[in-house]
Parts: C-alpha cells; structure tokens; sequence
C-alpha cells in the first residue's frame, strides 16, 4: 500500500450552533492558515496555526460536548462534504515515526451497515444501523512496508525496536489508530455531529468486523468502531459523565504523590 503526502487540509466552518465564538475564531484562523499557506510561508502558517491552537476555552467546549451517542437521527444523513473534512483533520493525528499505520473503512451504504452489525455485539448493532456513517479503524500490524524506501536508516532500526517494545505488534498498532480514533471523535464534534466508539463486537470478534468490510486479517486488527451522525435525542448540553477525581488519576514526580497544582 503505497501512500502519498499531502498537505494540511483545512477544517470546515460548519460548525454546531453549540459552539461559542471561542470555538468559531479559533477554526477560522486555522482555516485561513491552511488555505493560505501557499502564500504566507509554512512558518507563517504555523504560527497562525499555533495561535489558534493555544485557545484553552475553545477546546475545552469540544471535549464537554464529546460524549456517546447511543442512538442516531436515521432521518439525517451527514453530508459527505462534511464527513471528508472531518477525516482530512483525522489526518493530523500523530503516529510513531510519522508511519500512519492505519486505514479507516466508512460504511454507508444500507447492506454495508447491516453486514458491518452483524459483525457487532447485540447492545452496539442499533447504532451501526442507525447511524449514518460507521468508521472502522483497523491497525497495520506491518508497519514497516510503509516506510518508503528513502527513510533514514535510523528509522528502519528503530521502528521494530519501538513495536518490539509493546507487548505485541498489535498492541503497538491498536497505540496509533487510536490516536487517529480519537482526532475523529474530536474532530467529528467541533463538527456538530456525535459518535459513539464500539469495541463490542460478536462472539467472532475482529476477524468478524474485518470481513464485513473486506480487511485482510493477516495484516490488519480492529481497536474499535466509531458511529458518527446526529443524534436522535440530544442531551441537554449541561450534560456531562463522570471522571474519577482528579487525585486518583494524576501524580506528580512518582505513583501516588499528589501533582503539586500551583508550585511553580
């Protein structure tokens, strides 16, 4: 599988009428950046970038309003304009040594939605259905036939020693199509759409999923699913999950000392 580089994409401006105008300037720099790279110089277009990147706020609306849908409008489709965006900005998720060892299949089509289900854990197969679009992240548990030829030998080194690190390669793999997984879900929402990522799947497991959408299992493994539309019944936006409290989750320094907010 041969790759070609591209570059940065620019993110839409269609945004849910959720979002603040923290959330609106904020994507409309990073717009105008992308679009006018050409013109203004890569620096130019990364401090542009950057500086809209640092807006805490921004994306601090994003992640509250980021949760999963369990059922989705089946009344309305998302555009596929709107959709391409959001997996162009999937695009810029980091991966180890830029090897981007991922594909993401998006199943739209109605007998492509109810064999993806079927492939599905009963309680995950009404949002395959109803959603309007499934993306299915699979890892490339062969990482180093994307390196191209031209890489410098220091990669093609450490490249096995980093997977090598990992339990096993799939390990390593399902690492970076998560974070892309994540870019999605992100993404997705500062689009005004919601998602819900599955990893539930029949008693078959991965080798199901990925012959319901023709992934050759030798190479690939599914970390998860990821529903993507809007949503049937939308919560009220004051609506958030639990999270553990922040002391049982973050330490400072070693493992149970508390991180020392407010030291500096």
């Amino acid at each position: 599988r041969s790759r070609r580089l591209s570059a940065s994409p620019s993110p839409p401006y269609d945004l849910s009428s959720q979002l603040d105008m923290l959330s609106v300037t904020m994507l409309s720099v990073a717009g105008f950046a992308s679009r006018h790279s050409a013109l203004l110089g890569s620096a130019s277009a990364r401090a542009m970038s950057s500086m809209a990147a640092v807006n805490k706020e921004a994306f601090a609306t994003i992640l509250n309003m980021r949760y999963s849908c369990k059922e989705f409008d089946r009344t309305k489709p998302v555009p596929a304009a709107l959709l391409k965006e959001v997996l162009e900005m999937t695009q810029r998720a980091p991966t180890s040594f830029n090897t981007q060892p991922y594909v993401a299949v998006v199943v739209r089509g109605e007998e492509a939605k109810k064999k993806l289900s079927t492939a599905m854990m009963e309680g995950n197969r009404v949002k395959v259905e109803s959603a309007p679009a499934s993306v299915v992240f699979a890892a490339d548990l062969q990482p180093e036939r994307l390196l191209p030829e031209s890489a410098p030998d220091f990669v093609k080194k450490a490249l096995p020693v980093f997977v090598g690190q990992c339990t096993t390669p799939e390990a390593w793999a399902f690492k970076q199509a998560s974070l892309a997984a994540q870019t999605f879900m992100l993404a997705a929402t500062a689009a005004g759409l919601q998602t819900c990522p599955m990893e539930g799947f029949c008693a078959e497991g991965i080798p199901a999923v990925c012959d319901a959408v023709g992934l050759d299992k030798s190479r690939y493994s599914v970390p998860m699913v990821i529903a993507v539309g809007y949503e049937a019944n939308p919560l009220p936006p004051e609506r958030a999950s639990t999270r553990y409290a922040f002391g049982d989750q973050f330490f400072e320094d070693t493992a149970g000392a508390p991180f020392a907010a407010g030291a500096d």
